[in-house]
């Protein structure tokens, strides 16, 4: 019987876990970009990303002769990259008591340049990540990887080691939490917002 042909995937795993600097300098070329993305959106800062991207570099490439190939490599790279991340994350949460939201995320809020509506912008996205850092830990995980990070909800329930339907759970009660907990901090400002006849609107999450 003849034994089935290394998948491209494969050949470049087992060449750069050889030692081959090639084929490692490929990878990263592959997939370098998306790992940093990855971490930044968890470090928060461009200088905690980097940290972060070099120690999920050194992880790849301590696990790489692990991988075989029943997947592709970037979903394997990814999958070990979202393990560190998760870990990361925890480890910011207990270490930080004071909130911080990156530039780089606030950078992104709506307004234009209408200062009063950006500043006021960032003040709810501060609000918000205040919430996920006050809530129980497992809540506050799903609404950052599935809301904030648009994971899926299997590569969620597959990261966190925890059923599909958990998840669901989980999500539901945490983005009551996190509704509740900003419309009290902003309830007062949302009225003003709002005609006289309005409801102060509710936060906005994603459908499952």
């Amino acid at each position: 019987m003849i034994a089935p042909v290394p998948s491209s995937d494969l050949l470049l795993a087992r060449s750069a876990a050889a030692g081959q600097a090639d084929a490692w300098d490929e990878l990263i070329d592959l997939y370098g970009g998306r790992l940093y993305n990855l971490a930044l959106h968890f470090a928060g800062s461009r200088e905690e990303a980097e940290d972060l991207t070099q120690e999920i570099f050194l992880r790849l490439y301590q696990n790489l002769r692990q991988y075989r190939g029943d997947c592709p490599l970037a979903s394997w790279a990814l999958r070990l990259s979202r393990n560190l991340c998760i870990d990361h994350y925890r480890r910011l949460r207990q270490e930080r008591r004071s909130v911080w939201v990156s530039e780089e995320i606030l950078a992104h809020v709506p307004g234009g340049d209408d200062v009063q509506a950006r500043v006021q912008w960032r003040e709810e996205i501060e609000a918000v990540h205040t919430a996920l850092r006050e809530m129980p830990e497992d809540l506050a995980e799903v609404v950052l990887l599935r809301d904030l990070q648009g994971w899926s909800l299997e590569e969620v329930s597959a990261s966190l080691d925890i059923p599909l339907g958990t998840v669901k759970s989980r999500l539901h009660r945490a983005r009551l939490d996190v509704a509740e907990r900003v419309q009290a901090r902003f309830r007062s400002r949302w009225t003003e917002r709002a005609n006289p006849s309005e409801k102060a609107p509710a936060l906005e999450v994603s459908p499952c």
